[in-house]
């Protein structure tokens, strides 16, 4: 099976750089925006290589897709979403 080089040495360095410096939605819309400019195939290569879940493309697929989404980077979670306070606090 062979193997696709996506990336540059340079570009590898420069693209994981910029995507550990994102917060986790801008993360979802890279990582979709790149699958579209790299094409069919990719998905698997970008999620080994950004070390992130397939299914966290196809997210970011589907909300830049959507044409209903409003995109609200001012909030990272759902509102109530995230660790839930313990019955001890």
């Amino acid at each position: 099976m062979k193997k696709n080089k996506y990336y540059s040495t340079e570009e590898k360095v420069d693209r994981l750089k910029y995507y550990k410096n994102l917060p986790e939605k801008q993360r979802r819309y890279f990582l979709a925006m790149e699958y579209k400019r790299l094409g069919r195939g990719s998905q698997r290569y970008l999620a080994g290589f950004f070390k992130c879940s397939r299914q966290t493309i196809v997210n970011g697929v589907k909300e830049l897709e959507d044409t209903n989404y409003i995109v609200d980077h001012t909030r990272q979670r759902k509102p109530g979403g995230g660790r839930k306070k313990g019955m001890d606090e």
